[in-house]
């Protein structure tokens, strides 16, 4: 009994984080409706573990691609970055390389979007991230550093 309690409210908190996302125009990219699943490397975390970064949420994908989906990609989070209390952003030329982005809150927990893309050759690695919890800009801004 006690393992279906368990069960069912980390299958709440992955439903409830996953909506969270949903308002993001760039939940597609998360779902694997603009880059193939298979293309991706997918990290998600929750609990405990991400407590020493104060945070209760991470959702990280990363992939290679060519500028074409990459530009593709920047616009989704430039949609976002366009709509958010807080954007950071940088550009090489007219392509967005670098994001630092707060939505506007859906409630008690920070909500951010990190994204990044870098040339690699003839393609771009691309890595988006989702995070939600106390941290700060300020915090994030102490713990990733933008190359």
């Amino acid at each position: 009994m006690k393992k279906t309690i368990v069960t069912l409210m980390a299958l709440l908190l992955l439903a409830l984080s996953a909506s969270a996302q949903r308002d993001l125009n760039c939940y597609p990219v998360f779902q694997g409706k603009v880059v193939p699943r298979k293309q991706m490397v997918v990290t998600e975390v929750r609990g405990s573990s991400m407590a020493a970064y104060q945070l209760d949420y991470y959702r990280g994908i990363s992939f290679l691609a060519n500028e074409a989906l990459t530009r593709k990609v920047a616009a989704l989070v430039e949609a976002d970055a366009d709509g958010a209390a807080v954007n950071e952003t940088e550009k090489v030329g007219d392509l967005l390389t670098y994001a630092l982005v707060q939505p506007l809150s859906t409630g008690k927990m920070n909500r951010y979007l990190c994204y990044q893309a870098r040339e690699v050759g003839d393609k771009w690695k691309v890595t988006i991230l989702y995070l939600e919890g106390a941290a700060t800009l300020d915090d994030l801004r102490k713990m990733f550093d933008k190359q």
